[in-house]
């Protein structure tokens, strides 16, 4: 496995989570989850960008 790859597979995993957080949510918890959702949130976009550059690299090589 290359390194584009696994970095899908990483994107595919964290918008799961995120998605059964958001499905997950009930009033008493929901600063909890937000905090969580928010944090994860973050992490997918850097992480997209890292492919998105990655995909970039290879292409012009």
């Amino acid at each position: 496995m290359n390194d584009i790859t696994l970095l899908k597979e990483e994107i595919a995993e964290l918008e799961q989570e995120i998605f059964r957080l958001k499905n997950s949510m009930q009033r008493a918890d929901n600063g909890v989850k937000l905090k969580r959702i928010k944090v994860k949130s973050r992490t997918l976009e850097r992480l997209k960008v890292e492919l998105s550059a990655l995909e970039k690299l290879r292409a012009s090589a």
